[in-house]
């Protein structure tokens, strides 16, 4: 349990995560924007915690303009069942 929480542990990898579980991948800009109160330095931070940690898969495309983009993997697919027990939880309050 300490290992899971450590991985979902920060203050945007909860939102990061629930967007990656509802498309197949997200850029950063359009995680920006969806997250406006968050810093591009935060977001880049908690992304690579969460690449080293195997939940998500960044791919770099070496097109002009460059751009990168991000995917849940199956282990962070598997999170979907906490994030839907999280969401009936906070329901309730």
């Amino acid at each position: 349990m300490e290992r899971t929480l450590h991985m979902i542990s920060g203050k945007w990898k909860p939102a990061i995560l629930s967007e990656l579980l509802r498309t197949d991948s997200i850029r950063l800009k359009d995680i920006q924007l969806g997250l406006p109160a968050a810093s591009k330095r935060a977001l880049t931070k908690q992304l690579g915690e969460m690449i080293d940690d195997k939940l998500i898969h960044k791919k770099d495309y070496n097109e002009f303009p460059k751009h990168t983009e991000y995917s849940i993997t199956p282990l962070g697919k598997e999170l979907s069942s906490v994030f839907i027990e999280l969401a009936k939880f906070g329901n309730k309050l």
